[in-house]
């Protein structure tokens, strides 16, 4: 159990980092698989096996947890004081993982390509979306917790959403969760949140609390309901589902760009 605390760890200091995949990494490190099996199929198992998996489960979560939190001022530190530089290396981090998305696929099958440009699709309307209708502000949230302004229902509810997306990319080998987060504007604010958590407890403020909690919710809600739709379409439609989100990838670097 304490090997796989700090593999935990490991993997969730890959999820705090763009373009490395937490999913990747458990792979790498053999407890994939019992991870997704445990959470797919805890609701349909028997009292005493769901009680060896909530603690299997529960000692990854801890695990995982403490990899973000100790990486997350790390990040915050980095895009505050050296954002063109922070980006730069994501961005070479993320590169690399495009083609390993979909190696060993056939690339110039029609149906792969059409899979890809709706991908592609999808993310430029979203940078479109954000150039139009988004805060030019890449540290919005930043600044309402430095005024002590509250949080809306309408942003805890967006980050919900990106809770719940960013949860059902993390379960994908070769899939960033923190990549789909800054996909969706809000990787900065969030590593911001959390970086700043123990630092609000200690001056006992607690409405950073509720973001978090949000988020941690979508999250849960997202690992549980994504394992088995996420394995189904790989399973059936393995490779349209793998162009499709290397579609959006690809173009997420230029949004990622646009956010500093």
């Amino acid at each position: 159990m304490i090997l796989l605390f700090f593999k935990s760890i490991i993997i969730g200091i890959a999820n705090i980092i763009p373009g490395v995949s937490g999913g990747t990494l458990a792979v790498m490190l053999n407890v994939y698989d019992p991870i997704t099996e445990k959470i797919g199929n805890f609701f349909l198992v028997d009292r005493k096996t769901k009680l060896s998996y909530f603690w299997y489960l529960l000692i990854v979560l801890v695990g995982a947890a403490t990899g973000i939190f100790l990486f997350a001022n790390i990040i915050k530190y980095s895009i505050t004081n050296y954002p063109k530089i922070t980006v730069s290396v994501f961005t070479l981090l993320i590169l690399p993982s495009i083609p390993y998305i979909v190696k060993g696929l056939d690339y110039k099958k029609k149906k792969n390509i059409l899979a890809f440009c709706c991908g592609a699709a999808l993310m430029i309307i979203f940078i479109l979306l954000g150039l139009k209708y988004g805060d030019k502000t890449t540290g919005a949230v930043t600044i309402q917790i430095a005024k002590g302004v509250c949080f809306t229902r309408a942003y805890r509810l967006k980050l919900f959403i990106c809770g719940i997306i960013a949860a059902g990319a993390m379960i994908i080998p070769g899939i960033s969760g923190s990549l789909l987060l800054m996909m969706l504007g809000e990787y900065y604010n969030v590593v911001y949140l959390i970086s700043s958590l123990a630092s609000s407890l200690k001056e006992k403020s607690f409405s950073i609390l509720l973001p978090l909690i949000t988020l941690a919710v979508g999250v849960g809600i997202g690992l549980v309901a994504f394992s088995k739709a996420i394995n189904y379409l790989l399973k059936n439609h393995k490779e349209f589902t793998l162009f499709f989100i290397e579609g959006i990838i690809t173009f997420s670097i230029v949004q990622m760009w646009l956010s500093i």
